[in-house]
């Protein structure tokens, strides 16, 4: 099969779009399809790319066909990534199949054209964007992809009409990630980051940005309560973690800042408990966009690959994926005591955090790989 697919986004870069177009597009690689992928680079060398790909991400794309231009500005990329990719479109061959991320391309090609692509969106559109959104979702020859139950239900909401044919399949991790054993964590951990003393009695990790919703203020005072436990912070934008690292007088809580995804995975799998302390309001790091209600985070699936156990924000839309004491504890978003007490919990309880890391590698090795992700979208081509 030849496939399109075309996406919102800047690469390499560290947006989630973006590493989810990547891992993605690996993903159909892998299923041997012929793939050409549109994007807009961060690099000026056309040449480069794939290499460049390759370090930011872990993620080899040499086999596909990428069509991209060169841009230093943010300025209406979708919509340039679109036009770009039109032109390209115009001078071959009609191809078998089409994915598309990006909304304009989507409006062009599905409703304008009339071709049966599959659209895939992630958000609720607002303005005249949110005319478009739903112009392309109502035609009846276009697949509709969204990341939870949730979204499908807030488009409907969201437009008065649900999308003609939709299809909900969540975010996923990459394939074959291996837990790495609780008596082997710190020994990893401490080769990933050697200049960490091996003296605190637990490590407790939070892998993501700093936006306002991420709930990185509860770790915070996780760490006031619980100054025996260390608790690593990694992610971030440049200037949000020079600002944390400027003002956090704690000795137990570090701002790593960006690390490569592959290591950032060893590094995951190599602490003791995993924080995932989403907000009632989560920012994406863009105005105006508020993901909590229909969210699919790609860490959540990255860290059941982890094997380790899991403290997560009890939010109704994680509540598809994540079940209270089988592959998560799930406590209140914003009460640091909660979430201390499921740390000690899940520290004294052995036999319980194991089950629990165990459960939810289970169900990530079953339902959340984007290999298996990728088997879904190409058999509706079929």
């Amino acid at each position: 099969m030849k496939l399109i697919y075309i996406s919102p986004s800047v690469v390499p870069s560290r947006t989630a779009n973006s590493v989810h177009v990547v891992m993605q597009c690996e993903a159909f690689i892998n299923k041997e399809v012929d793939l050409v992928l549109y994007a807009r680079r961060a690099i000026p060398k056309d040449e480069d790319l794939p290499e460049a790909i390759l370090s930011a991400y872990g993620v080899d794309l040499h086999k596909a066909r990428i069509v991209s231009f060169y841009s230093r500005f943010n300025l209406a990329t979708n919509l340039r990534i679109a036009v770009h990719a039109l032109w390209d479109l115009m001078q071959r061959k009609s191809p078998e199949a089409i994915i598309s991320r990006n909304l304009y391309a989507s409006f062009f090609l599905g409703f304008l054209m009339r071709k049966p692509i599959l659209f895939e969106t992630h958000q609720l559109e607002i303005g005249f964007r949110k005319i478009i959104q739903k112009l392309v979702m109502t035609r009846t020859w276009i697949t509709t992809i969204v990341i939870s139950e949730k979204l499908k239900e807030l488009l409907k909401k969201h437009h008065g009409s649900e999308p003609s044919r939709v299809m909900v399949l969540h975010d996923a991790a990459p394939n074959g990630i291996i837990p790495i054993s609780q008596y082997h964590r710190r020994r990893m951990l401490l080769k990933v980051f050697p200049t960490i003393e091996s003296s605190w009695n637990h490590v407790c990790g939070y892998f993501g940005h700093l936006y306002p919703g991420r709930g990185v203020e509860v770790i915070e005072d996780m760490a006031k309560a619980r100054p025996e436990i260390l608790f690593l912070i990694l992610g971030g934008n440049k200037c949000d973690v020079l600002k944390k690292q400027k003002i956090n007088s704690l000795p137990n809580i570090r701002y790593m800042g960006h690390i490569p995804h592959q290591m950032a995975q060893v590094a995951m799998s190599s602490v003791d408990v995993l924080l995932m302390p989403y907000q009632k309001r989560v920012s994406i790091g863009t105005a105006g966009h508020d993901t909590a209600r229909w969210m699919s985070p790609m860490k959540m699936f990255e860290y059941m690959a982890s094997g380790v156990p899991i403290i997560s924000s009890d939010l109704p839309v994680l509540r598809e994926v994540l079940e209270n004491k089988r592959n998560a504890l799930l406590v209140s978003p914003s009460n640091p005591l909660e979430w201390c007490e499921a740390v000690d919990l899940l520290l004294s309880d052995r036999s319980l955090a194991s089950s629990i890391g165990k459960k939810a590698h289970e169900d990530y090795e079953c339902r959340h790989t984007w290999d298996g992700r990728a088997k879904e979208i190409l058999d509706l081509f079929s």
